[in-house]
């Protein structure tokens, strides 16, 4: 009988645990005995009449308080992408003892790589459309997808509940601006904080893949890529995912 793990799932700016998609069920499918946790980043999800922290270290103190594994003192291991990769980092360096192993995707240091490719320049001109996005979820996600996605063919298969998540949960842009500035001075530390995979993907039009292969040098880790995936790899394609969670 394989042995049952925690997995806490986190995701990253301005996306909600509903932000996952189909991405959960493969998962639970792949690992059926294994229990998990999706826990929103206050401001996001259903958690989007909260304050976002500009401090990194700040998410990290409100997940462990919201975290049953945590309150059990039971190992986990952690799946997060993008922002929610860099609460990880943090968590597993002020709590070195909890995270069994962290699964990376798509992140990136401030330090370590500029600003340039941590945020790819063409993306500030599409962002600018979010401003009149605020009531408008179809525009939100069409606008998010079409920076964060690659597969036309996986965003219309995800983007009806998507758009209806977005709905019930719309992100407001004070918060959203919030994550980028604790996002935009978060630096990693100089060696890796506990058992680490990097994840990334070549085909990443929001954030440079030279972002995740940086840290991979830094932290003389060997990184798994993605052919052609954009920075959403769930959403764009799930199984690959799965497949490099073992």
């Amino acid at each position: 009988m394989p042995q049952t793990k925690n997995w806490i799932l986190l995701r990253g700016l301005a996306r909600g645990v509903g932000h996952w998609g189909s991405f959960v069920d493969k998962m639970k499918e792949r690992f059926p005995e294994d229990n998990f946790e999706l826990i929103d980043l206050p401001g996001n999800g259903a958690r989007n009449d909260e304050t976002s922290p500009t401090n990194i270290s700040d998410y990290v103190k409100d997940l462990r308080s919201r975290s049953e594994f945590v309150k059990k003192g039971e190992p986990f291991k952690v799946l997060s992408v993008s922002l929610g990769a860099m609460v990880t980092v943090e968590w597993m360096r002020e709590y070195p003892h909890e995270i069994k192993k962290a699964y990376l995707v798509c992140t990136s240091s401030s330090g370590y790589s500029p600003f340039y490719q941590r945020f790819l320049l063409v993306n500030y001109v599409k962002s600018m459309n979010l401003l009149g996005a605020k009531n408008n979820e179809a525009l939100w996600e069409k606008t998010i997808l079409g920076m964060v996605t690659n597969s036309h063919e996986r965003r219309e298969a995800e983007i009806l509940p998507l758009m209806a998540y977005t709905k019930e949960h719309p992100m407001s842009i004070e918060n959203m601006l919030r994550q980028i500035f604790a996002a935009s001075r978060y630096r990693f530390p100089e060696e890796a904080p506990g058992d680490i995979q990097l994840l990334g993907s070549y085909g990443d039009r929001l954030v440079s893949p030279k972002c995740t292969l940086r840290i991979a040098e830094k932290w003389g880790l060997k990184p798994t890529m993605h052919p052609w995936a954009g920075h959403d790899i769930p959403i764009d394609d799930p199984r690959w995912l799965v497949e490099h969670l073992l």
